[in-house]
C-alpha cells in the first residue's frame, strides 16, 4: 500500500468505483463518484437552511446525523474491506434507530487515498475505512501502528493483548487528536501484506534486481537485498504487473489477490505474509463525534467494536476461499526458510528501535512492543519468532 496517489491515479480508480447492484443494497447507500457529483449541488443548499432556525440543544438531541464514510478500497473487489465498510455502515444505521445515517462512498470518491485523513479532519468526509501507513507523513507513527514487519503476534493476539490492554489503542487516539480525528477502531483481518511474484523466490536474495511494490521497514529490507522499490497504489498493481512497471509486490492478502485475478499475471504466492496482523481502521472526525450525544457516541464505537467480531471471522473464510482460487488458477505457493524469516525480522527490529528519540510517539510504542515481544518469547520460546 501506498500513501503517493497522482492524479492520474486518482483518476483511473475512481473509473473502477461504480458499486454493484448487491453492494448498493447491503450498505444502504454506496454512492458511486458520478451519483455524489449529481447530488451535492442541491443538497448543500435545503441542509444548511432547514437547520438555521433550531436551538443546539435541540439540534443535537432531534437531528439525525448524515454523515459521509469514504472507504479507501470498497468497489476494487476486495470482498472482507468490501464487506467492513458495510457491516460498519449497517450497525451503525441500526443500533442509533434511525438516529444516525452513513452513506458508504465508494474508493477515492470524496477524497483521494493520500487526501483521507486530513479530509476526515476537516470534515470532507466524517468517517473513513483506511490504514495509518497511508498519513504516516502527517503522523509518523502511523507507519509502526500499522506494522512492524513479521512482529510475532496474529491479528487477534494484536488486538486482545497489544492493542486492547497495553495502552495502543489509547496512544493511536492521543496521536490523532491534535488533526480532529478520532480513531474509532483498528479492524481485525488475516494475513495482510502477502506478496506475489512472476518469478520464483526462495530466498529473500532472489529480490536482487526485481521491482517490487513495498512499504515501510519492508521496503528498507528489500532495497538491503537488491531490490528497487516501485511506489504503484493498491488498486493498480495488476495492471502494473502486466505491464512489467512491476515484478513483485505486496499488498493484499489472498482474498484481495484472488478477487483482482492476481493469478492471470503472478504464478508465485510468497509465504509467510510480511505483515502478520492487518492494521485497517475506522477513522472519524472528532469535532463531529464530540458533538453527538453520549448515546450515539457509543453506537458509533459499539458498531466499530461488534464490526470487528464479525469480520474476524468472516476473513477465515473469505482467505481460505482466496487461496485455493489462486491455486486453481495456478499461482503456486513458495516458502521463505525459518532462519531467512529470524533473519529478517531481527533485522526490522532493529530498524525500528532505532527510531528511539525522533518523536514522542514512537518512543511509547517502542516500549510497548518491547513489553509485547519479551512476553512472546517468554511464554512461547525464541523458537517461535518471528511468527
Amino acid at each position: 500500500m501506498s500513501d503517493k496517489v497522482t492524479k492520474k491515479t486518482v483518476a483511473s480508480s475512481r473509473a473502477k468505483s461504480t458499486p454493484t447492484a448487491g453492494e448498493a443494497e447491503a450498505s444502504k447507500k454506496t454512492v458511486s463518484r458520478r451519483d455524489y457529483l449529481k447530488s451535492t449541488a442541491v443538497g448543500v443548499a435545503g441542509a444548511g437552511a432547514a437547520t438555521l432556525a433550531m436551538p443546539t440543544i435541540a439540534k443535537a438531541q432531534n437531528k439525525t446525523w448524515k454523515l459521509k464514510l469514504q472507504s479507501n478500497w470498497t468497489g476494487i473487489g476486495i470482498q472482507s474491506q468490501d464487506r467492513a465498510a458495510e457491516l460498519f455502515v449497517e450497525r451503525v444505521n441500526k443500533m442509533s434507530g434511525g438516529r444516525i445515517e452513513v452513506t458508504n462512498f465508494n474508493a477515492e470518491v470524496l477524497l483521494g487515498i493520500g487526501e483521507t485523513f486530513r479530509g476526515v479532519g476537516s470534515g470532507v468526509a466524517d468517517l473513513a475505512v483506511t490504514a495509518p501507513i497511508y498519513h504516516r507523513g502527517i503522523v509518523p507513527v502511523g507507519e509502526y501502528l500499522w506494522a512492524v514487519p513479521f512482529f510475532p503476534v496474529t491479528t487477534l493476539e494484536f488486538y486482545e493483548n497489544i492493542y486492547q490492554f497495553m495502552g495502543v489503542k489509547e496512544l493511536w487516539q492521543e496521536a490523532y487528536k491534535p488533526h480532529n480525528v478520532g480513531h474509532l477502531t483498528y479492524m481485525i483481518s488475516d494475513e495482510w501484506g502477502a506478496m506475489v511474484s512472476t518469478r520464483p523466490i526462495k530466498t529473500f536474495s532472489d529480490f536482487k534486481g526485481m521491482k517490487v511494490r513495498a512499504f515501510g521497514i519492508w521496503a528498507d529490507w528489500l532495497v538491503e537485498q537488491g531490490a528497487s522499490i516501485v511506489t504503484v497504489p493498491g488498486g493498480e498493481v495488476y495492471t502494473a504487473i502486466q505491464t512489467k512497471l512491476l515484478d513483485a509486490a505486496a499488498f493484499g492478502s489472498p482474498d484481495a489477490w484472488a478477487g483482482m485475478k492476481m493469478h492471470e499475471v503472478c504464478k508465485y504466492y510468497i509465504n509467510p505474509s510480511v505483515i502478520p496482523y492487518d492494521i485497517v481502521e475506522v477513522i472519524v472526525n472528532l469535532k463531529t463525534l464530540n458533538e453527538m450525544p453520549a448515546d450515539l457516541q457509543e453506537v458509533m464505537h459499539a458498531a466499530a467494536r461488534l464490526m470487528n467480531t464479525e469480520l474476524a471471522a468472516m476473513t477465515i473464510t473469505t482467505d481460505a476461499g482466496g487461496r485455493k482460487k489462486l491455486a486453481e488458477g495456478g499461482m503456486e505457493t513458495l516458502m521463505i526458510p525459518d532462519e531467512e524469516l529470524k533473519a529478517a525480522a531481527e533485522w526490522s527490529w532493529n530498524r525500528f528501535v532505532g527510531l528511539k528519540g525522533k518523536d514522542p510517539y514512537i518512543d511509547r510504542l517502542i516500549d510497548i512492543y518491547s513489553k509485547a515481544r519479551q512476553l512472546h518469547k517468554d511464554y512461547y520460546g525464541p523458537k517461535q519468532l518471528p511468527v
